[in-house]
């Protein structure tokens, strides 16, 4: 490593992170312009004359709504929190059992996790429908919460992390100091992978 290669990189990052920032800025700079400014082609990457109105008619439009405005922040809040530690919990747990309790088949279940990732949400939709409907929970928030609680991503990510980061010989030792699988995996495994779990 040299002082060159750093700036190089870092130059590098910052040019890439404007790049990916500028469809954000172009979002927002959009959502405060005036109507007459929307259709302005080539369209500019700035506001002329900046105003809020357009946020005051989302709200107001979304007064008349049959569905309140905040049931929506609400259904989001609940289904990414709910889902994200879902996922957290049944991820953890099942990558802990992949990585670090030797079972027959582990490797084949493994395999098909893996195999799994290659399957967009998109592809899966017809058989989520037709699983929620035959349990009776279409409607029901807990058709989108189960789906995000058993992503197979989180546990691929949490596995990769669980066979580089947790020694076998710290969890021999708190096995051999009398602690139960669970307290194990609870008690030194999961404070081992804190970066994982975001």
């Amino acid at each position: 490593r040299s002082a060159g290669g750093d700036a190089g990189i870092t130059v590098m990052l910052v040019i890439l992170g404007v790049l990916m920032f500028i469809p954000m800025y172009f979002s927002v700079m959009t959502s405060l312009k005036p109507l007459d400014e929307l259709w302005i082609f080539p369209p500019k990457f700035y506001v002329i004359n900046p105003t809020f109105k357009n946020y005051s008619d989302l709200f107001k439009l979304m007064s008349t709504s049959w569905v309140p405005f905040s049931r929506y922040i609400f259904n989001t809040v609940l289904i990414t929190v709910a889902g994200t530690f879902g996922n957290l919990c049944l991820g953890s747990l099942a990558a802990y059992a992949l990585s670090k309790i030797p079972f027959p088949g582990r490797k084949g279940i493994f395999q098909m996790i893996v195999l799994s990732l290659m399957f967009v949400s998109t592809v899966t939709g017809i058989a989520n429908f037709i699983t929620f409907s035959f349990l009776g929970l279409v409607d029901n928030l807990l058709a989108i919460i189960l789906p995000a609680c058993c992503s197979t991503l989180g546990l691929y990510l949490m596995k990769q992390f669980m066979d580089s980061s947790v020694s076998n010989e710290a969890l021999e030792s708190a096995r051999l100091d009398g602690a139960g699988e669970f307290r194990v995996f609870w008690s030194i495994a999961m404070p081992m992978v804190k970066p994982a779990w975001l």
